[in-house]
């Protein structure tokens, strides 16, 4: 429903690599967390969910597709700038999500905003978020489900930050990283439970 927090990325991990850390408040976003890092949580994740038997064999946590992100974003709309509506002008986005008009120069807890349609916070601000895919120009023409490159450089984020402008929010916004890049503090993740390799 949101991005993991720090108090979800410490109970697997074991330790809380966020530059907004509070003793009080870990349902903030983790950030300063690398693709491969972030990898890495899906397949603990898995593994600790699967030994309480909460997940079946068949089952994997992993990072979204960026067709998925975008998908879910929207709320399986087709066209709409933001996950509740086109809102050119985005006169409603700080109902949604924490970006740099109202952040204060930080990440916020998950939940305090609106949900889109869905039921999903966070889609738009707060702290970017990793795609599982490989960046690359989108092909020409429309696509159903598109499948992101199998090799690459850098690696998909989406959503926008605390730290960007309302523009950079919109469900189509995308930007890239180095996979292993762990220094800004604007880049967290959320995962999907999928079918995935017992």
């Amino acid at each position: 429903m949101h991005e993991v927090t720090q108090a979800e990325y410490e109970a697997v991990i074991g330790s809380n690599p966020s530059s907004f850390q509070s003793p009080v408040e870990t349902n903030c976003p983790v950030e300063r967390v690398s693709w491969t890092s972030a990898v890495a949580y899906c397949a603990a994740l898995t593994t600790t969910e699967r030994a309480a038997n909460r997940i079946s064999a068949g089952r994997a946590y992993r990072l979204p597709t960026e067709a998925e992100w975008e998908y879910c974003s929207r709320a399986g709309a087709r066209n709409t700038r933001f996950g509740y509506g086109d809102d050119v002008s985005a006169s409603a986005l700080a109902e949604y999500a924490w970006y740099f008009p109202n952040s204060g120069g930080t990440t916020h807890p998950v939940e305090p905003k609106r949900a889109n349609p869905w039921g999903l916070m966070d889609m738009h601000g707060n702290v970017w978020e990793w795609c599982h895919d490989w960046y690359a120009a989108y092909p020409a023409g429309s696509a159903t489900d598109p499948q992101g490159r199998v090799s690459g450089s850098l690696r998909v984020i989406h959503g926008g930050s605390w730290f960007i402008s309302a523009d950079n929010t919109r469900c189509a916004d995308r930007f890239f990283y180095l996979p292993g890049f762990t220094s800004d503090f604007i880049v967290g993740f959320r995962v999907v439970l999928a079918p995935g390799q017992p």
